[in-house]
């Protein structure tokens, strides 16, 4: 199977995940919402983005193409939850890599909010669907609190962590400090929500079972975006400190580490919301 059918095949079974509810289906067109009867303990979160190329930790998953993402999460008590997220990849064989059909995020954890503090912790497993040759699935215990400090600005702090990264052994480290910022509407659409956000990361990687020291990098990335109703449209940029021969020992590809562009549309939704 070609490499441009198997993705496409990937983007419509993400698409099918995506939009399998018909209250999901409903809230994207924007018309008027069902009532959904749901318990006090339980809620559940969808959505579905279009990305004009995936990139990760400032590094392209989908060698500059465009890919589709959806994902469902199950919440149970507004403290556990656990979720699939799924995304369009290519990692081809040319490049010395698996080349999966699908990347599938699988996770779980806990989370409550209690005023302005937001407290979250899990883990996640990537598991990559339909790999040639290799095995790079691995798991990734992550801490992910965040902190309201008032109405127009909320810092986030992300630490993930594995001794296996991409299932060669390696211990990794990977830190991501973020500030988001709402933005004043000066427009006459009042019902928009405009905000944008600067981050800066660090991600260190260890030796692998076979002798290889995966370079450590530094990644910076910002962004300007709206959100309308369950609608976000989001203008992202990011860029490593990697060289092109570092970048490509890290992924095979000595262009996968500098400027990345993403224009994305994402619309997400709960069951709560759709009352």
């Amino acid at each position: 199977m070609s490499g441009a059918l198997r993705s496409a095949l990937a983007a419509a079974a993400i698409s099918v995940v995506a939009m399998a509810s018909p209250a999901a289906a409903a809230d994207l067109a924007v018309s008027e919402p069902p009532q959904v009867a749901t318990p006090d303990w339980f809620d559940a979160a969808f959505g579905v983005t279009l990305a004009s190329q995936y990139a990760w930790r400032g590094l392209a998953q989908s060698d500059g193409h465009p890919g589709l993402q959806g994902y469902g999460e199950f919440r149970f008590f507004d403290w556990v939850y656990a979720g699939a997220w799924l995304a369009s990849v290519d990692f081809p064989t040319s490049k010395g890599l698996t080349d999966p059909a699908v990347e599938a995020d699988l996770y779980f954890g806990v989370r409550h909010t209690w005023d302005r503090f937001t407290f979250d912790a899990g883990a996640i497993y990537f598991y990559y669907a339909g790999e040639k040759g290799g095995n790079i699935d691995f798991w990734e215990p992550y801490l992910n609190p965040s902190y309201k400090v008032n109405d127009w600005l909320t810092l986030n702090a992300l630490l993930r962590v594995t001794d296996n990264f991409v299932n060669k052994g390696a211990k990794q480290a990977y830190f991501l400090g973020t500030a988001k910022i709402s933005l004043p509407n000066y427009t006459p659409w009042q019902d928009i929500n405009y905000y944008v956000t600067a981050s800066l990361g660090k991600r260190w990687v260890g030796k692998t079972d076979d002798g290889f020291n995966f370079p450590n990098y530094v990644v910076w990335q910002g962004s300007v975006g709206a959100t309308y109703k369950a609608a976000t449209l989001d203008f992202r940029y990011s860029k490593t400190d990697l060289s092109r021969r570092s970048c490509a020992l890290f992924t095979g590809d000595s262009g996968w580490c500098g400027s990345k562009y993403v224009l994305s549309l994402s619309f997400d939704t709960t069951l709560s919301a759709l009352k």
